[in-house]
């Protein structure tokens, strides 16, 4: 086995995923509402320029939009007015089928049918495999989240 030296290691990273995803400042432009679905656009106000120079929506900043979602469909699907306590993505299969390149109203929707919401306890809700599509299918797949309601 080899082991690479700090200066190899250093040749083959990426600066954006080393410190730029960190970078970035986004913001929901909108979020709307009804049983069984979600629908939120973001906007990104800062971010570090790539290499290539055009902006990547990251897998990063993508997992933390859809724990945003699924955050906020919970609560407002078991009528809470805040969070009860800490919202947990528990799984999440994601497919990132094509690149994100915009900058404004990227859209992110969940899927909640009703098969997939389970009651595990007096304050406990589970949401198996919500389905997730990102701007017109460029990420897809499903989550799964833990919402304490009590």
């Amino acid at each position: 086995m080899i082991q690479l030296t700090k200066e190899q290691q250093q040749a083959y990273m990426s600066d954006y995923l080393e410190k730029g995803w960190r970078e970035e400042k986004m913001t929901f432009e909108s979020v709307n509402l009804e049983p069984g679905y979600i629908d939120g656009k973001i906007n990104v106000d800062h971010f570090q320029i790539m290499g290539d120079g055009k902006f990547h929506f990251s897998a990063q900043s993508a997992m933390i939009w859809i724990s945003q979602l699924g955050i906020i469909y919970g609560c407002w699907d078991n009528k809470l007015t805040s969070k009860a306590g800490e919202v947990y993505l528990r799984d999440l299969d994601i497919k990132f089928k094509r690149t994100i390149n915009k900058t404004e109203s990227v859209r992110f929707e969940g899927y909640f049918p009703k098969y997939c919401k389970k009651q595990l306890s007096e304050n406990l809700v589970y949401y198996k495999n919500a389905k997730i599509c990102v701007e017109s299918g460029a990420f897809t797949g499903s989550a799964s989240f833990m919402v304490p309601i009590a």
